[in-house]
């Protein structure tokens, strides 16, 4: 099963660009040229390269990994270690996965998961890094 590149998923979480005339690519350094594009058109370019970028696919894999993890040590604790190794029936496990899901919307300031990614010190950087480069209004 072929999962895609990062930027033909892109396509699903943004617009696509309809109008490129109106972005000037630089041709001394292949940047785009956002001189003369709206704030929407400059946001839309900005979210686009930082979604694209290899920085933010390898947070996301971290972030993915280290929730996964969590959610599976709850799963563990919840179905105990000896049901999950010797095998669950799909219809028992479901329902207590299902329960689970509460924790993960409610109460956003108290939730592990929120607080497991926060503890992240690459994400901590990536952000800092990111918010560093916008430039001033």
């Amino acid at each position: 099963m072929s999962t895609g590149s990062p930027h033909q998923r892109l396509g699903f979480l943004m617009l696509e660009d309809s109008d490129q005339n109106n972005f000037f690519v630089s041709s001394s350094t292949g940047s785009i040229d956002l001189s003369n594009a709206s704030k929407f058109e400059q946001f839309m370019q900005e979210t686009r390269a930082v979604l694209s970028s290899i920085e933010f696919r390898n947070i996301v894999g971290i972030l993915l990994k280290a929730t996964v993890d969590v959610l599976m040590e709850d799963i563990r604790v919840s179905c105990g270690d000896a049901n999950l190794t010797s095998g669950m029936l799909l219809a028992k496990l479901l329902p207590r996965i299902a329960h689970m899901d509460k924790t993960l919307l409610e109460e956003l300031n108290r939730n592990m998961y929120i607080q497991v990614i926060q503890r992240i010190p690459e994400v901590e950087i990536f952000f800092t890094l990111l918010y560093a480069s916008i430039p001033a209004s």
